[in-house]
């Protein structure tokens, strides 16, 4: 009887083991199914936010490559862009107006920027860089907050969309031999 029961001792031990082992590696491919559905989400908004950026920002040079006709101009008001009161963090903003005439015609337009505190004080005198073909469309000479502004947010958008691709090689060093780590090295 001894050695039944050492007999199927050894054979349910074993079976235990690999049914405890089964488990452990389908929450692991659950685990490895969840960090990259949440770093390809991470990734995938970050393409979709750099296109876009990518875009504005070819917009901004194309419009200061139009701008080429110089005026006098002037800040005529700050309007006031007050805080969200649900998020402590945020501050007032002020957006400058600014006046200019071009070709006869006078133009009086918010600046696509705002900005805590205030870039500009009311009666500045600027100068504006204006499209010929449309006057409406202008630059102020020396402001590249724009695309200062564009450069800071493809910075952000390239590292969102580096998350997939660094967080695979880091769970690739991490875990050689998981199955996620050989289904994407291939």
């Amino acid at each position: 009887m001894a050695s039944e029961h050492n007999g199927t001792s050894a054979p349910t031990n074993t079976i235990n083991q690999n049914y405890a082992h089964g488990r452990h590696e389908t929450r692991s491919s659950k685990s490895d199914k969840s960090w990259i559905l949440f770093c390809g989400l991470f990734s995938v908004v970050g393409a979709i936010m750099l296109v876009v950026n990518i875009t504005a920002l070819v917009n901004e040079i194309q419009l200061r490559r139009d701008c080429t006709e110089l005026t006098d101009g002037i800040v005529t008001q700050l309007v006031l862009n007050p805080a969200d009161e649900s998020d402590e963090d945020s501050s007032d903003t002020w957006t400058p107006v600014f006046r200019y005439s071009a070709d006869g015609q006078t133009y009086e337009q918010k600046f696509s920027i705002s900005s805590s505190p205030p870039q500009y004080k009311v009666g500045q005198a600027v100068t504006i860089l204006y499209d010929p073909a449309n006057p409406s469309r202008y630059v102020v000479k020396g402001d590249n907050s724009a695309l200062l502004l564009h450069f800071l947010l493809m910075l952000m958008c390239i590292c969102f969309t580096a998350v997939l691709p660094i967080a695979a090689v880091i769970h690739k060093i991490n875990n050689p031999s998981s199955k996620a780590s050989q289904q994407l090295s291939y």
